[in-house]
C-alpha cells in the first residue's frame, strides 16, 4: 500500500493540485511511443503558481495517426528539447501535490516511461510506482457520477459551460480539464457529499499512479546489451515469421502479462517493440 503525500481529509482548495496534459507520439506507451508535448499548472489555492508549457523531441516520428489529431508534425519537435531537460522542473512542479488529468492512466503512463528515461527513478524499487503522487482523474468522474452523452473532454467543458479553445493542446486542455474539475467538485459536493480529495479519489475507484519499474528475468546478452546500450543479434518469432535482426535495445516496457524490449531495429530501420518471450539466441555484436 503506498503512503499518501498529503492529508486525504482535505479540499482540494487546500491542498497544492497540478493538472497535467500531454500530447504524444502514439497511444501506447508501452509500444515505445513517447511525449511530444507537455503542460502542468500548478494551483495552490486555486491560484496557479507555477506552469510548465513545452513542446519536446520524442526521439522517434510521430505517427500520422497523432498529428491528424494534434496537429503536431515532425518539423515542429526537431529543435526542441527533450524530455530529460524538464524532468527535474517536473519532479519540482508536483512535489506534493494531487495530479489531475482527463483519462489519468493514458497521461501517468507516459509520464513513468519518460522519468525512468531520464533516469528519475529507482532501479531497486520494483513494484513502487515512480512517482508516489496519486492522480485524480475527470474522466472516471464523469463516467461515475453524470450522465454525459460523450465523455470527452471538450464535449463535457461545453456541456459545463467551460469556454473550449483549441483542443488537443496540452495547455488548452490542462485550462479546460481545470475548469471541468472546479464544476464537477461543485455538482459532487452538493449531490453527493463529496468534500475532500480523499472522498474523490475513492469515488473514482482509489487513486491513479505512474506504472513501476517493470521486472524481467533477462539472458545475459540481452541484459548486457540493454544496460550498455550494444547491439545484439536476435532470433525473432513473431507468429509463423522467424527473423533474424540486430537491434539495439533502449528500455523495458510491460503491458498486462507480458514484458517488451523497446529498439532499434535494423532490419525495419526504425524503433519496434520486441515481446521478451519471443526473443530466441540472443548474441552480442562485439
Amino acid at each position: 500500500m503506498i503512503l499518501p503525500i498529503f492529508d486525504e481529509d482535505k479540499t482540494l482548495d487546500q491542498l497544492p493540485v497540478v493538472v497535467l496534459d500531454t500530447e504524444t507520439t502514439g497511444l501506447h506507451a508501452w509500444a515505445g511511443h513517447r511525449i511530444a508535448e507537455l503542460a502542468a499548472v500548478r494551483y495552490e489555492n486555486w491560484q496557479p503558481v507555477a506552469q510548465i508549457s513545452q513542446l519536446l523531441n520524442p526521439e522517434r516520428l510521430m505517427d500520422p495517426g497523432a498529428s491528424a489529431v494534434n496537429g503536431i508534425t515532425d518539423t515542429d519537435l526537431a529543435d526542441k528539447p527533450i524530455f530529460a531537460t524538464i524532468a527535474a522542473q517536473l519532479l519540482e512542479l508536483v512535489d506534493g501535490a494531487i495530479i489531475v488529468a482527463h483519462n489519468a492512466p493514458f497521461d501517468a503512463g507516459f509520464i513513468g516511461v519518460e522519468l525512468r528515461l531520464a533516469g528519475h527513478y529507482d532501479p531497486a524499487a520494483i513494484g513502487t510506482p515512480i512517482l508516489p503522487n496519486p492522480w485524480l482523474d475527470t474522466l472516471k468522474l464523469a463516467r461515475g457520477y453524470f450522465t454525459f452523452d460523450k465523455n470527452n473532454l471538450s464535449h463535457i467543458a461545453r456541456l459545463l459551460g467551460v469556454r473550449v479553445g483549441r483542443a488537443h493542446r496540452a495547455l488548452n486542455d490542462v485550462e479546460m480539464t481545470t475548469e471541468v474539475l472546479k464544476r464537477m467538485v461543485q455538482q459532487l459536493g452538493k449531490t453527493s457529499n463529496m468534500q475532500t480529495a480523499g472522498d474523490l479519489l475513492h469515488a473514482q475507484g482509489g487513486a491513479v499512479y505512474t506504472p513501476s519499474v517493470p521486472s524481467a528475468v533477462l539472458s545475459a546478452p540481452l541484459d548486457t546489451a540493454l544496460t550498455q546500450q550494444q547491439r545484439i543479434q536476435i532470433v525473432y518469432a513473431s507468429g509463423d515469421e522467424i527473423t533474424t535482426r540486430i537491434i539495439r535495445p533502449r528500455y523495458l516496457t510491460q503491458f498486462k502479462k507480458h514484458a517488451y524490449v523497446v529498439a532499434w531495429c535494423e532490419l525495419r530501420e526504425e524503433q519496434r517493440t520486441f515481446r521478451l518471450d519471443r526473443i530466441r539466441q540472443p548474441q552480442l555484436i562485439m
